[in-house]
């Protein structure tokens, strides 16, 4: 069924595939060699040729490497840099980060760190699902210093892209206490008044229906999903734990801040299966219903849950 998904997605657009393996084969695509003079739809693989012959020998599916976080790193490269000279939109599939920074890249911390630096753009995580939408205020920072990175959040960015994002406009917002229940007051910890509070008055006063600090730990329950279109939470987490609980292979990962859909499935690279055909697509298949939707700028994500 994945197969002709795909094989249908490219009756209508152009999919490119970037692959830094020089040896993998992909039966249903065409080999190119220049990006950037496709022409018609249909599916289409490049193979990048930036890694050296002795690296190229170290790739092997389920085994990663600094030559497998190499290759991962530079088809990212390669896909933005295509994106920026004539446009589209872009999936990500999943990378170690862990094998990124093992192959030299120090300061990698993520797909949505990066398209931030490479865009110049305060760009936002969306975990984007059926039923739950979440976004992880601070996302791959030490739980330690998560207090002190939401007191750099960037509120104007924020608040526009709330706004921009696939949820009702008109929707509840759920805003999740950093502490445990939410901080009981002030008994388990002060940064629900001292933080959380005056960023949530002044996404009031912009006409955010915000809830206050609210218990994590009760706010994913079956009775409190319903009342909110988005949930807020302090850190990577407490957000994407109960998201991918309930959501499972239909979430994904949608970056808000940005002039074109960049989207990628919401689970890791799982090289325990690779290459093994156990792996199940429903997530990347969800990918490619995002990239297909016409979009001209970041208002037209939203649609109505």
């Amino acid at each position: 069924m994945s197969r002709e998904k795909l094989q249908s997605f490219s009756r209508e657009k152009i999919i490119l595939l970037i692959s830094s393996h020089p040896n993998l084969e992909y039966p249903d695509w065409k080999e190119i060699s220049d990006p950037y003079q496709i022409s018609s739809p249909g599916l289409y693989v490049w193979r990048t040729g930036l890694l050296k012959s002795s690296e190229v020998n170290f790739l092997q599916i389920g085994k990663p490497s600094e030559s497998s976080g190499k290759a991962a790193f530079s088809s990212l490269q390669e896909g933005v840099k295509i994106q920026k000279k004539i446009g589209g939109n872009l999936i990500t599939l999943p990378l170690s980060k862990e094998w990124v920074i093992q192959s030299g890249i120090k300061k990698f911390r993520g797909h949505t760190e990066y398209l931030a630096e490479s865009y110049k753009r305060q760009t936002y995580m969306l975990m984007a699902g059926k039923e739950l939408n979440v976004l992880p205020l601070t996302t791959h920072v030490p739980l330690k210093k998560v207090s002190f990175y939401l007191k750099k959040i960037h509120l104007p960015s924020l608040i526009s892209a709330i706004r921009s994002a696939p949820i009702s406009p008109k929707g509840k917002i759920a805003f999740l206490g950093l502490n445990p229940h939410a901080g009981e007051g002030g008994k388990v910890g002060d940064e629900e008044k001292k933080i959380l509070m005056p960023i949530i008055t002044k996404m009031r006063k912009s006409g955010l229906e915000v809830t206050d600090p609210i218990s994590a730990d009760g706010a994913f329950s079956e009775t409190a999903r319903s009342k909110f279109s988005l949930f807020l939470a302090c850190y990577h987490d407490q957000g994407l734990i109960p998201f991918k609980m309930w959501e499972g292979k239909f979430g994904v990962n949608l970056t808000l801040g940005l002039d074109f859909i960049r989207v990628s499935p919401d689970h890791g690279t799982a090289f325990d299966i690779a290459g093994q055909r156990k792996a199940d697509p429903e997530s990347f298949l969800q990918c490619l219903e995002w990239v297909s939707r016409p979009v001209s700028a970041e208002n037209d994500l939203r649609r109505s849950h």
